[in-house]
């Protein structure tokens, strides 16, 4: 149960982590996975990270899913452009 903790992201409390191991029959795999898929809670700010505080943690993974999901985009847009030179 500690490495599950250990691995948890810290915004989720010790109680939360217990229930989810429970719901999950006690498998490690799948409550990580499940712990990983709950939402962070945002605090109002953009993903500037100039206005964020980064030593919280949760700001910090924030702006990490916010310049991931920015480069997501300009890959897409990037392999879009390419698909559409190929048919031409």
């Amino acid at each position: 149960m500690e490495e599950i903790i250990k691995q948890a992201p810290e915004h989720i409390s010790k109680e939360d982590i217990e229930s989810i191991f429970k719901k999950n029959n006690e498998n490690v795999i799948d409550t990580l996975i499940e712990l990983w898929n709950i939402e962070v809670p945002t605090t109002g700010k953009a993903a500037n990270p100039e206005e964020m505080d980064l030593t919280n943690p949760e700001n910090k993974w924030a702006h990490i899913r916010d310049v991931c999901d920015s480069y997501d985009l300009q890959m897409q847009v990037h392999m879009n452009n390419i698909k559409n030179k190929m048919n031409m």
